[in-house]
């Protein structure tokens, strides 16, 4: 699903068991989270419950990485020893990185493609965790007032978060921002839930090497796509 796509969160207040018509998250197509007031549902269907891997959480196999989520130790029945600090290297949940802020070393440099790039400060291996995409939070109106600003410019560091949100990296980002496009990339974004919002994940799709420029894929519009990005 396209991060444009996805709903907010808004915590409902249902009084008795959530039912179509009344609750917020069955409207929004998401789960009842820990922070909703529907005591009666923390057992139900409209909670999601988790996960109970024995392994690391990096593949499908775990319920909330299909469910595009990152591991909650308050209720994934393995996880919370990797919360804590004292999980087994072999046996620590992967899918935290978020949550727990374990981001790899990022720095600046200039591109091989346009302008500054993003360089990796240490190898990393395949689905590793890289760093949080962070910025000012803006309404969709704002983005797009933003944006056509941006675009005279074609420099624009807006980035979708969910259908009313949109991250703006341009003066409150970190240096995951000068990742530049490439159509074949080395890494992807991903849109996770935690804790109730909806945060962006930087990952690589391969083994990198220390020192390598950080790309990923725009997913540009080919009518509106810079030159440079066009390969």
């Amino acid at each position: 699903m396209s991060p444009d796509d996805l709903p907010p969160y808004t915590p409902c207040k249902c009084v008795g068991p959530c039912r179509p018509a009344t609750c917020s998250c069955i409207q929004s197509n998401n789960w009842c989270e820990k922070f909703c007031a529907c005591v009666s549902c923390k057992t139900r269907d409209c909670t999601f419950s988790g996960c109970s891997c024995l392994t690391q959480c990096r593949t499908e196999r775990c319920p909330c990485l299909t469910a595009g989520r990152e591991c909650d130790p308050d209720i994934c029945k393995n996880c919370t020893t990797t919360a804590l600090g004292t999980a087994p290297p072999n046996r620590a949940c992967c899918n935290m990185g978020l949550r727990l802020r374990k981001h790899a070393h990022i720095y600046m440099g200039l591109s091989s493609v346009s302008g500054w790039g993003a360089f990796l400060g240490r190898a990393a291996a395949k689905d590793d965790f890289l760093g949080e995409y962070v910025g000012e939070m803006l309404s969709q109106a704002e983005a797009d007032r933003r944006g056509k600003a941006y675009d005279r410019s074609n420099n624009s560091y807006l980035f979708g978060v969910n259908s009313a949100w949109v991250l703006d990296a341009r003066d409150r980002g970190n240096n995951l921002r000068f990742a530049n496009h490439r159509s074949q990339p080395n890494c992807q974004t991903r849109v996770l839930m935690v804790d109730g919002d909806h945060r962006v994940g930087l990952f690589a799709v391969k083994d990198i090497a220390e020192g390598e420029e950080l790309f990923y894929n725009y997913r540009y519009d080919l009518d509106n796509a810079p030159d440079w990005a066009i390969c």
